[in-house]
């Protein structure tokens, strides 16, 4: 391949590249061969893809599939059927590349068996029975084992399932039994071209008025506490399953004490430890969730009956205004296995949104779990018979500029370490092949 490529010139090779909009689809021709890949990780052209990833529309491919632990079973009975079967305990993982598309009936359930946690990082899952994924920002995952005892603190681990790096997280020194732990993450680029991560893992306790708050700095290999724990502001109360996180913040949704309605996101600013606060659009109805764009902004999501609508808030770079940018309403009644006649109308609820995919989990009472692409508006059933309501789904979603340091984990070939690093870049490839052809 790299000697018909010779044939054309270099800045023409970088202009085609510069044309391929889907990141997957970029990643994968970067991971094809080595002129290709110098190119992409040239720091022109990372410049120039940072760029493009902040202006960027929701990429379906960036959603790769779902963590998930099995929470239907008590722990006694789950190790009896793992010491008989050989039954896992570590997470299982959910391909989206697997999933049926929705034809308006009720599909039959996947025979594909689902893979885990084992299948990415050999030798790390033996002692991860019974943790949930609790978290995943930029290919990184969080784990999480909780103890019924509620004096003994979480046990926390972080992993990159794609290239197979594991982070072990210290025990926390400050005695907070976290009801969220969020997960922010750093895109670092040297100066020669070198993409890596660096992470903070913040353990956040919502009681009262006030946000207790620890995080954990990859970088600095250690627990912060801050100096204070932010109040919130007087007549609003935080609604802790709403939390969503990224570029250094994390929000939620915020309901007044009085009317009882959601009215504002609240954000922390973990640096400064401080919180803003956004309004809601007075026309807002419905179920809501917030999620961060690529560029930094705030989503979200309501769903009013059936009808679904987007809005986007503009990070306060980019604009000098408060207001709330409405981008699209969908009629899920065209989208989904949904019976017209009103009176047997079932359920629909929100239960997962994805900001750089723009991926969107549903749950449709006697139907089950359904994937929609607010990008494509495509429609796949989460069939699989070990996925039901009852398990902690945990979405995917890797970065596409992150991801671009699977692209550089070979450098000759003649290092030892190469031999592990070429099974990352196989794995690597099976899986975006088996999404590019799902999503083109």
């Amino acid at each position: 391949m790299e000697k018909d490529l010779l044939h054309l010139p270099t800045d023409i090779i970088y202009k085609i590249l510069t044309q391929i909009s889907d990141p997957a689809s970029l990643v994968h021709a970067a991971s094809s061969c080595k002129l290709w890949r110098n190119i992409v990780m040239s720091s022109s052209f990372l410049d120039g893809l940072k760029k493009r990833r902040l202006s960027h529309g929701f990429s379906p491919s960036l959603l790769l599939g779902f963590f998930y632990q099995d929470n239907t079973q008590s722990s006694l009975h789950l190790w009896q059927r793992y010491k008989k079967k050989g039954y896992s305990l570590e997470p299982g993982f959910m391909p989206t590349s697997i999933l049926l598309p929705a034809t308006g009936r009720k599909e039959g359930h996947n025979a594909v068996r689902p893979l885990s946690l084992g299948t990415f990082i050999e030798g790390f899952v033996a002692s991860l029975n019974f943790y949930e994924p609790i978290a995943s920002q930029n290919s990184l995952l969080v784990l999480c084992h909780r103890s019924q005892d509620a004096t003994i603190l979480d046990v926390v681990r972080v992993c990159n399932p794609l290239t197979g790096e594991v982070f072990h997280i210290p025990d926390m020194q400050y005695r907070l039994q976290p009801d969220k732990y969020a997960l922010l993450v750093t895109d670092d680029v040297s100066l020669d071209g070198h993409v890596s991560q660096s992470f903070r893992l913040v353990a956040v306790l919502t009681t009262g008025n006030r946000i207790f708050y620890s995080y954990y700095c990859s970088k600095s290999r250690s627990w912060w506490k801050p100096s204070t724990s932010p109040e919130i502001m007087p007549g609003l109360s935080v609604v802790s399953s709403s939390a969503s996180s990224g570029h250094g913040c994390i929000h939620w949704l915020c309901k007044n004490l009085k009317s009882l309605m959601v009215t504002h996101v609240v954000t922390l600013h973990v640096d400064s430890e401080e919180l803003s606060y956004l309004e809601l659009p007075s026309e807002t109805k419905g179920k809501k969730l917030l999620e961060n764009s690529a560029d930094g902004g705030v989503l979200l999501l309501i769903l009013n009956d059936l009808q679904m609508s987007l809005w986007k808030h503009k990070s306060e770079s980019d604009s000098d205004t408060s207001d709330w940018v409405f981008s699209q309403m969908i009629n899920m009644a065209d989208y989904l296995p949904i019976n017209d006649v009103l009176l047997s109308r079932p359920k629909v609820t929100l239960e997962i949104f994805q900001g750089k995919s723009g991926a969107v989990v549903l749950w449709v009472e006697k139907e089950g779990l359904f994937l929609f692409s607010l990008s494509d508006r495509s429609v796949r059933k989460l069939d699989n018979d070990r996925v039901t309501t009852k398990y902690h789904l945990c979405p995917y979603e890797i970065d596409w500029v992150s991801c671009l340091v699977v692209t550089n984990l070979i450098a000759d070939g003649s290092s030892s370490l190469d031999v592990g690093r070429k099974k990352v870049q196989r794995r690597w490839r099976t899986l975006m092949t088996k999404v590019l052809q799902k999503t083109h």
